[in-house]
């Protein structure tokens, strides 16, 4: 167990190297005026400010933690944080009613964040003002210890649950069908922008087939089943969106796992990639077209697909089906050289990318020989 401290600002003369531990609690910070002069030297870190919110709640200075909550949501925003940055701004609004101006302000800010790949950024830029104003009301937030237990096997599915930051452990069981029997699938890790809790469909009644524990702080932030279906009743658009952002976490991609831990570390990087993909069924033809990598390491890539060169309509699902155990080789083409590596597709996925869908894939790499391995190591570590 790593020891607390406490800090006062005489000791403070490098607190850029203190930030992760404060935000892990491996640092304590007890003092207001302690934290102020840290915020000075680190203005626009939004951790930090989040948490002197936190204090100023706690020493009951409700003007000021509002102005700070305030503050800590903008510098999400600015980092293309909008989870956290939702989180931020429903503490403040639990201190302070926000006027309408304000929700549209706030709102103009979620707008600006950049990154639409993440899922969770996608679902709530789709919201309308009104819509996004009547989902905030309606989460709950919290703050977990490490080790904290969130669901156990058998509990009721009743709400849908938001990372904003930390790690989760999910330990996924599944039921043998007319067997009775209970098996344990391999451990995924959940973390910030991931989300999980099975309520839809509204009127089904679910039982969590996981075991869900915090591998560190983690902060989340939940709607209830009930809650949820209020709102979708009230708003349908929501609904739609839910059903879209609960598909990309299906079951499917949960079996397959593309979050379980890594053997090999991965480094994120865009390239262009010619892809061939030989379906697992003898009658389905091979699949020629280009996608880009999204992260290597030595032991495969994760790759997205460009759906927009297959002239006919496809039905995305449908394509999905298609991937599945299937066999692939890529081609990296670059300047002055080219490889070709083949291998096999262990999980893959429908994702929003660039405002629409399309499909994410992990490739495994087949065994290489000591030649091309050494020069898949020489592009990794030159790229």
């Amino acid at each position: 167990m790593k020891p607390k401290l406490d800090l006062n600002s005489k000791q403070l003369s490098s607190p850029e190297k203190t930030i992760d531990n404060i935000v892990t609690g491996s640092i304590v910070i007890n003092s207001v005026e302690v934290m102020r002069e840290i915020l000075k030297k680190v203005p626009n870190e939004p951790r930090l400010m989040k948490i002197y919110a936190v204090m100023l709640f706690k020493h009951e200075m409700l003007e000021k933690a509002a102005e700070a909550y305030n503050r800590a949501a903008s510098l999400y925003c600015q980092n293309n944080k909008m989870l956290a940055a939702i989180a931020a701004k429903i503490d403040e609004w639990h201190i302070k009613m926000p006027r309408d101006h304000d929700v549209r302000n706030f709102f103009s800010e979620l707008k600006a964040c950049s990154d639409k790949d993440v899922p969770i950024n996608n679902f709530f830029s789709k919201l309308s003002i009104n819509e996004l104003k009547s989902f905030c009301f309606h989460f709950e937030t919290a703050l977990l210890p490490a080790n904290q237990t969130i669901k156990e096997f058998g509990d009721t599915e009743d709400h849908l649950f938001f990372i904003v930051s930390g790690k989760l452990e999910d330990s996924l069981y599944l039921t043998l069908q007319n067997q009775g029997r209970i098996f344990r699938k391999p451990t995924l890790i959940l973390s910030e922008n991931d989300y999980f809790g099975k309520v839809y469909p509204f009127n089904e009644a679910h039982r969590s087939e996981s075991f869900i524990k915090a591998l560190e702080p983690t902060e989340l932030v939940s709607i209830s089943k009930k809650n949820l279906l209020q709102i979708c009743q009230k708003y349908p658009n929501i609904e739609l969106a839910v059903i879209d952002l609960l598909k990309i976490r299906s079951q499917s991609i949960l079996s397959e796992s593309p979050v379980k831990l890594r053997r090999y570390p991965r480094y994120k990087f865009k390239l262009k990639l010619n892809l061939e993909i030989y379906p697992e069924k003898f009658n389905e033809k091979t699949i020629s077209l280009e996608g880009f990598s999204k992260d290597i390491s030595v032991g495969g890539m994760g790759i997205i697909l460009d759906l927009n060169q297959i002239k006919d309509k496809i039905d995305i699902s449908s394509f999905n089906s298609i991937l599945k155990n299937a066999k692939i080789r890529i081609a990296i083409a670059m300047a002055a050289c080219s490889i070709s590596v083949s291998g096999k597709i262990a999980w893959s996925r429908e994702i929003v990318h660039e405002g629409a869908k399309t499909i994410a894939i992990g490739m495994a790499f087949c065994r290489m020989s000591p030649g091309i391995k050494g020069f898949l190591f020489a592009l990794i570590n030159s790229l």
